[in-house]
């Protein structure tokens, strides 16, 4: 009797055994833990129109799929136009005055040089009546010159300071005018520079009409149609880019010391019940949800043939190393 009870027992053990370990046999390498989140895209860009105008071509639809640099739409912005168009007439006015600046430097410069010359010449001059107006007094003096030679040198004399004066004058003049024209020169060599900013500035203002995308993904919130005036900074739509999916979940403090950065984890959807994907512990946040005081926990996932979509619920399984 005893040996019939014991084989019944181990009989009832067998079976309430065995489903368990059925159960994790097929999933050794879980634990314990499932964490629930929600798929997101793992990049997503606002697409903003960066000057304002009028949709002049919309180039692509919603759930479109494009790439990286391709075309999405075109405005119409003649005010911008106009802007470009004036800086460059205004780099055309200031190259000119450039021009101007350099001439009218060397005109003064050439100036400077002619008055040096003049001073120079006008000091050799004076010199030489005054020498002349020695000599002319020396005979004057002895008899052997005229009164009238004698005022003639002296009035020549007299002429020849007021020469030097104006001579002198005349070079500080042209010293003063270098300097103004070195000012002026090098303001409109600024001011050439400046127009050259600005039509940078213009021209890019006018390829902002021109918007591209940035990043390779769907199309997805368009929010304005072809025809309609846009402002500057309204957002068109977005790209998303769902080749890499980002699962963001919660976890109980308790819980952390179990997850590290790397670590690779398996989850399901309910739209594919019976597979599995695999992804890994991208990031954890080193403060809390003030909400619910649990830790946000990212994680990342391949998705090859864009199996999954943004909005899909995920349960999360940790894998243990």
């Amino acid at each position: 009797m005893f040996n019939k009870i014991l084989s019944n027992k181990l009989i009832l053990v067998f079976y309430i055994v065995l489903p368990f370990n059925v159960l994790f046999a097929k999933n050794p390498y879980k634990t314990p833990i499932s964490l629930s989140g929600t798929i997101t895209p793992a990049e997503t860009l606002k697409v903003q129109a960066s000057a304002g105008g009028r949709i002049n071509a919309l180039l692509v639809e919603e759930n479109q799929q494009v790439t990286k640099g391709q075309l999405l739409l075109t405005l119409k912005n003649d005010s911008q136009q106009r802007k470009v168009e004036l800086s460059r007439l205004q780099i055309e006015i200031n190259k000119n005055n450039v021009t101007d600046g350099n001439n009218r430097l060397e005109l003064t410069k050439m100036q400077i040089a002619i008055s040096t010359n003049n001073v120079e010449d006008s000091e050799t001059n004076l010199r030489d009546i005054q020498r002349r107006l020695k000599e002319e007094q020396t005979l004057f003096e002895q008899g052997s010159s005229t009164r009238s030679q004698y005022d003639t040198l002296q009035l020549q004399y007299s002429r020849g300071e007021v020469s030097l004066k104006n001579a002198i004058l005349s070079l500080e003049k042209s010293k003063k005018e270098i300097n103004g024209a070195i000012i002026s020169l090098k303001n409109s060599e600024l001011a050439l520079e400046r127009s050259k900013q600005d039509l940078a500035t213009s021209q890019e203002a006018l390829e902002d009409t021109q918007l591209k995308a940035k990043i390779s993904g769907i199309v997805t919130a368009q929010s304005f149609k072809e025809g309609e005036m846009i402002s500057p900074g309204a957002v068109l739509f977005q790209i998303i880019n769902i080749n890499q999916v980002e699962i963001p979940i919660l976890v109980e403090e308790e819980d952390l010391p179990m997850i590290k950065q790397g670590q690779s984890v398996v989850f399901t959807t309910p739209s594919y019940r019976n597979k599995e994907f695999s992804g890994l512990v991208d990031r954890i946040s080193w403060l809390a949800d003030p909400e619910s005081g649990k830790f946000p926990i990212y994680v990342k996932a391949d998705n090859p043939g864009l199996t999954l979509r943004a909005g899909m619920s995920a349960k999360v399984y940790l894998i243990i190393n």
